[in-house]
């Protein structure tokens, strides 16, 4: 069960919490505490809404079913966190709570009054198993200001947990220099450092990590392993970060699109336009070989040659060939093989590129030949194995539509030049 805010910028509260949990695999049910006004860089306004009102969505959850975990966030009103309390101690008092105190938004806005976080200080922390406070949060829970470095960060975890929670993890993701994160348990203080990835605010982070948390605690995962996975999560969203005309939104996931009607081989090769590490735009070294290279990090993308195999069986005056079922090249003739795998051996994926493509095994082969080659894929170290055994019967599989016995002369065109220069050199062409 996710209690908070609405937000209509779609970043934070209630959607971050949505769309994490259903990263995540798990099922979010989302109960509204209050409507808020905001955009992807402010909190404009908010209006909570009745407890009554509160009280009966959160009974509308539990009496459909089994309520293992419930998480919080913005609460809206004094009023709402006293039902909450109540809830929590009549109806859900074996489920595991996380609280994500919403009291100050990222951007620093307090968002409760004097009552709420009394409130929650002596009502709810004592309910929470884990507690997840920004170093604003921090500050005003524990009384510790400023909260802005890995010992205040610890000694305000450490008051929060003497207030009864079970476990603090105060977030730091707007520490200046590199974030970090401090959780503190009953047996360990924890660490956990990260690099930044962009100098951009990106509204609601601190949503989607408590919301990360609580899903992978759910899923049986530990306390610390839940951590890690959460913030790693989140170092993804941010990377994948969508640029609104205020702010920055967290990039959650990929999208589910139907599948292209062609499929486009080649476009996995594609020179990035983005940078892998920041999401920045990325440029070009000087020189006719110049690597790319981010502007905003630094990060150089070397485009180093692709590993591949390409295998010749020979019949008399013929030689194996398969027809392209996918581009580069569709339609046209080559001779079996593809990339190499991780951990891979040449021999191991001429091995299964021959059953793949043709349905033979290769019994026994040795190297022939190395190529080197630009094409729509890249360059290509290409190793030629010359497949003296095989056995089997012929049918096209994966890339190939068609498996063939081709005289090696006259040579058809090839799909690719230096499979072309293999069978010429055999030929004496």
């Amino acid at each position: 069960m996710l209690v908070g805010g609405t937000d209509p910028s779609g970043g934070a509260g209630l959607p971050a919490d949505l769309m994490s949990a259903s990263a995540m695999g798990v099922h979010g049910c989302p109960v509204v505490s209050a409507l808020t006004v905001q955009d992807s860089a402010r909190v404009l306004s908010w209006s909570p809404v009745d407890p009554v009102f509160l009280k009966a969505q959160m009974r509308s959850v539990v009496d459909d079913g089994p309520v293992p975990a419930v998480k919080t966030g913005m609460l809206g009103s004094t009023e709402n966190a006293l039902a909450l309390a109540d809830f929590l101690e009549e109806c859900l008092p074996d489920s595991f709570f996380v609280m994500d105190p919403v009291i100050a938004s990222g951007a620093g806005s307090i968002l409760v009054d004097g009552g709420t976080l009394k409130v929650v200080k002596e009502r709810l922390l004592p309910l929470a198993d884990l507690v997840t406070p920004n170093t604003d949060e921090a500050a005003l829970l524990s009384g510790i200001d400023p909260v802005d470095s890995v010992e205040s960060m610890s000694e305000a975890a450490r008051r929060i947990m003497e207030m009864g929670a079970g476990a603090v993890l105060v977030k730091g993701g707007h520490l200046s220099g590199d974030p970090c994160d401090v959780l503190l348990t009953r047996e360990t203080t924890r660490t956990f450092r990260g690099t930044r990835i962009t100098r951009e605010t990106v509204h609601g982070t601190g949503c989607t990590l408590a919301s990360a948390c609580a899903s992978m605690l759910l899923l049986g995962f530990d306390l610390e392993a839940s951590v890690e996975a959460a913030r790693s999560f989140v170092e993804k969203s941010i990377t994948r970060r969508m640029a609104r005309i205020h702010g920055f939104l967290p990039g959650r996931s990929p999208g589910a699109f139907p599948p292209p009607a062609v499929i486009d081989g080649k476009s996995f090769y594609s020179p990035p336009a983005y940078c892998a590490h920041c999401g920045s735009d990325m440029a070009r070294l000087p020189g006719p070989e110049g690597h790319l290279y981010c502007r905003k990090c630094g990060f150089v993308h070397y485009r180093n040659p692709l590993p591949a195999v390409a295998l010749i069986l020979r019949r008399d005056d013929s030689v194996l060939l398969v027809r392209r079922a996918v581009p580069p090249g569709m339609g046209m003739l080559c001779l079996p093989g593809g990339f190499m795998e991780l951990e891979e051996t040449p021999l191991q994926c001429g091995g299964r590129e021959l059953m793949e493509e043709t349905g033979l095994r290769m019994e026994d082969a040795g190297l022939f030949r190395i190529e080197t080659d630009s094409t729509a894929y890249g360059s290509i170290l290409l190793m030629a194995l010359e497949v003296r055994e095989w056995s089997g019967d012929i049918r096209p599989g994966d890339d190939a539509s068609e498996v063939l016995w081709v005289p090696l002369d006259p040579l058809p065109d090839l799909a690719f030049r230096a499979h072309d220069r293999l069978l010429r050199s055999m030929s004496g062409g």
